[in-house]
């Protein structure tokens, strides 16, 4: 159950499809290195995440309130940079801030998909108070784009020998999508899911990333947006989705393939990489989210890299308690949620 809107607004404002300016200057400032740190990776989500920001002394923080079976929960992502650097004693008060926020709430926080290589920034912050937890099933797969494109080498001589068989067999033509596409899309979107028998956990996921594409179609056309849809006789049989998440590095958050078409997975993976620009030299393709068959598919593409994630818990609360002291009447109102 999702906490109160009241509630949810005292600690966060609500991600909003107008503000994608001034929050891009941040996921643009820094190579945070993970395929959640776009502005439209969070947008798409916002509904069925409940996802919010607020800029905190100069950073910007997306999180969201929430309560499970444990209680009420509070999360952010790793605080977002303006400058492109981070100094120690403001990030330190930002996140400080965020904590007395969830605290009035009654929610402990946690900073999640903190990416391994700023794990250092947040300990310079905060000492050795700092509680960092791998969570292997979050960690994403980075590929060489060529490589994903030409399937060469030794390793990936199977991938290869589906997409062969494809190219040989389907006559094909692979262009941009447009809005105009979208019942198309979603009609594969719901060819696809027929495909496997689903629980109905996964049956909720699968509607909720429905939902996600519907929004992200809308984005279609905007700078830093790259898709491509596969077509055999005139009928989209696959398409994905990403955007640039750095100068070298782009995403792969969507990619769908009618299954009735051996080797059209390699194919619209190595289409989805040639529209990329040249200064792109890896494709991240997301995590495997535990999933065995996922994980397999995964590693079997041979990623140049794994972008290694972390839950991050603080661990100095005594002193926090100090700092939340003085939030004097503003507590009682949330504490009031």
């Amino acid at each position: 159950m999702e906490l109160t809107n009241k509630c949810f607004g005292r600690c966060f404002n609500t991600l909003k499809e107008g503000e994608p300016e001034l929050l891009n200057s941040f996921f643009r400032s820094f190579d945070y290195q993970g395929a959640s740190y776009s502005f439209l990776a969070n947008f798409i989500w916002r509904t069925d995440y409940a996802v919010g920001w607020d800029v905190v002394n100069g950073y910007l923080m997306i999180g969201r309130v929430y309560e499970d079976e444990e209680g009420r929960q509070g999360v952010i992502s790793m605080p977002l940079t303006r400058t492109g650097s981070y100094d120690p004693v403001s990030l330190r008060d930002a996140i400080n801030e965020m904590r007395c926020r969830m605290r009035a709430v009654g929610a402990a926080m946690d900073l999640v998909g903190v990416s391994g290589h700023m794990l250092p920034i947040l300990e310079e912050a905060f000492g050795g108070k700092v509680d960092a937890r791998h969570e292997r099933d979050l960690d994403e797969y980075v590929y060489e784009k060529q490589k994903l494109i030409t399937l060469s080498g030794r390793a990936l001589h199977k991938k290869k020998n589906h997409l062969n068989y494809f190219l040989k067999t389907y006559t094909y033509e692979a262009r941009p999508l447009t809005r105009d596409d979208l019942e198309d899309i979603l009609r594969l979107t719901d060819t696809v899911r027929a495909e496997h028998d689903r629980t109905e956990e996964q049956l909720l996921s699968l509607a909720q990333e429905k939902r996600a594409i519907r929004m992200m179609i809308d984005f279609i056309g905007d700078p830093g947006i790259y898709t491509v849809g596969v077509f055999i006789d005139g009928e989209m049989q696959a398409y994905a989705i990403g955007e640039m998440l750095s100068e070298d590095t782009a995403v792969e958050h969507f990619e769908k393939a009618n299954l009735k078409y051996r080797g059209l997975y390699q194919a619209v993976c190595s289409e989805f990489c040639k529209a990329l620009p040249d200064t792109c030299l890896y494709v991240n393709r997301e995590e495997d989210m535990g999933l065995e068959n996922l994980r397999h598919a995964k590693q079997a593409l041979r990623p140049h890299h794994m972008a290694e994630k972390y839950i991050c818990t603080l661990t100095d609360q005594v002193e926090l308690e100090g700092i939340c002291a003085g939030e004097g009447e503003r507590a009682g109102e949330l504490a009031a949620c």
